[in-house]
C-alpha cells in the first residue's frame, strides 16, 4: 500500500483506485477516510459486506450521512453493533450523536457510559428533535442533559422530560417572533414575557441561608459539613438557579432569570451574555448584556419583574453601563470578566408596543441576590 504521505496528495479518483485494490481492511479503512467527496463515498459502502461496514460508518464525515448508512444496513444485530461502535466515536461530541438518533429508522440502546449528553447551549434541541429521540431510544428516560453556559447553570442535569418541559416553553416563549424581526423588537418581546411569566423565588434563599447556617453549626468535621452543603445547595437551586423552574415552576431566583432570558434570546438569533456580579449592599446578583443593531447594552430581568409588577415601568432594560453600574456594583471580585462595554444610550423608540411611560428613571434601592 502507498505510504501515508503519498496518500495525503492523492486526489478522490486515485483513492477510490486505490482502494479498490485488495487491501487489507485497515488500509481500506485509512483510504476511505481521505476521500472528500461523500456522495463517492456513500457509494463505495455498498462495496464492503455489512459485517465489515462499521468500520468505514464512522468516518464519514456528517451525523445525518452516518444516519443514513446505518439505515441501509439489513441486520439487525449489526445495526446494533454499528451504532455502538459509532457511538463510542462520538463521545466527544454529544451534539453529533443526537443528530444521528434523531434521523435513525430503528431502534437503539444507548450505552450506559454516553447518557450525559453535555450541550453548549439548547440551540441544537427542539422537540421535533426529542421526539426522534424518543421513538428510536430504548433508554432515552435515563438520558440526562448537562447545558455548559455559566459556571452555575452548567453543574445542573436535566432529564429528558425536564429537557423536553424546558424545550415546550422556549418555544412556546418564542413561536410567534419572526425570523425577520429587527433585533429590538425581539429582545423586547422576549424580555417582556419573561418578566411577566415568573415571579421571585424567596423561599429559595430561605432554605439557601438554611443550609449556609447549618454548614457552621454542625458537629460533622470541614470536609462533611462542605460535602453536605454543596449537596444541599445543588438541590435548593437546581430549579430556581435553573432552565426548568422559571419555565415551568414559574419562579426562579436571579440566576434563573438571566439564564432563561440567555438562553431565549440566543434561540432567537441574539447575541446575549450572562453576567454574575454584586448589586450594592449585597453579594452576588446575576443580569444580562444583550447586543442589539451591533451595540451592547445591560438588563436585569430579575429586578425588573418585580419593578414592572408594581408600577407597570421597565427600569433596568436596555441600560449602558453609566446607568446600570449606579446599583450593580461596577467593582467586584464576583463580576464576569468577558463583560463588553456598553456605552450607548439606546432608544426606546424604536419598539413598537412601548411607551415612553413605561420607562422608570432613577436609582433602586434593595434587590434580590443571586
Amino acid at each position: 500500500m502507498e505510504d501515508n504521505k503519498q496518500i495525503e496528495n492523492m486526489t478522490d479518483e486515485e483513492l477510490i483506485l486505490l482502494f479498490n485494490q485488495p487491501n487489507s481492511i485497515e488500509e481500506r479503512v485509512k483510504i476511505f477516510s481521505k476521500i472528500q467527496n461523500e456522495d463517492r463515498k456513500m457509494e463505495l459502502l455498498f462495496l464492503i459486506p455489512e459485517q465489515e461496514r462499521y468500520k468505514f460508518i464512522g468516518k464519514l464525515k456528517t451525523p445525518q450521512a452516518i444516519a443514513v448508512a446505518l439505515n441501509s444496513l439489513e441486520d439487525d444485530k449489526i445495526k446494533s453493533k454499528t451504532f455502538n461502535f459509532i457511538a463510542k466515536q462520538f463521545k466527544g461530541n454529544n451534539e453529533g450523536l443526537l443528530k444521528i438518533l434523531t434521523q435513525i429508522d430503528f431502534d437503539v440502546t444507548i450505552p450506559t457510559n454516553m447518557l450525559t449528553f453535555k450541550l453548549n447551549n439548547i440551540n441544537a434541541l427542539n422537540l421535533d428533535f426529542l421526539i426522534n429521540i424518543q421513538k428510536h431510544s430504548i433508554n432515552h428516560s435515563a438520558m440526562k442533559f448537562k447545558i455548559n453556559e455559566d459556571d452555575d447553570s452548567r453543574n445542573i442535569e436535566y432529564s429528558f422530560s425536564e429537557i423536553s418541559a424546558i424545550i415546550a416553553k422556549i418555544e412556546e416563549l418564542t413561536a410567534d417572533i419572526p425570523t425577520d424581526m429587527d433585533e429590538a423588537n425581539k429582545f423586547y418581546k422576549i424580555y417582556s414575557r419573561i418578566t411577566n411569566m415568573m415571579t421571585y423565588d424567596h423561599i429559595c434563599i430561605v432554605k439557601q441561608d438554611k443550609a449556609k447556617y447549618d454548614r457552621f453549626h454542625t458537629t460533622d468535621n470541614w470536609q462533611q459539613a462542605k460535602k453536605k452543603y454543596n449537596e444541599k445547595m445543588e438541590q435548593i437551586r437546581k430549579n430556581p438557579a435553573g432552565l426548568y423552574g422559571g419555565l415551568v415552576d414559574g419562579k426562579a431566583i436571579c440566576a434563573g432569570y438571566a439564564l432563561i432570558l440567555h438562553e431565549a434570546l440566543k434561540y432567537t438569533g441574539l447575541k446575549s451574555l450572562y453576567v454574575t456580579g454584586c448589586q450594592l449592599g449585597v453579594s452576588g446578583h446575576a443580569w444580562n448584556q444583550v447586543q442589539i443593531d451591533g451595540k451592547w447594552y445591560n438588563c436585569d430581568p430579575t429586578w425588573d419583574s418585580e419593578t414592572y409588577r408594581f408600577t407597570k415601568k421597565y427600569k433596568y432594560m436596555l441600560l449602558n453601563d453609566e446607568d446600570f453600574n449606579k446599583s450593580h456594583g461596577k467593582f467586584s471580585a464576583f463580576r464576569t470578566k468577558t463583560e463588553h462595554k456598553c456605552k450607548s444610550k439606546f432608544d426606546y423608540s424604536k419598539i413598537q408596543g412601548l411607551s415612553l411611560s413605561q420607562i422608570q428613571t432613577g436609582e433602586r434601592i434593595g434587590g434580590y441576590s443571586l
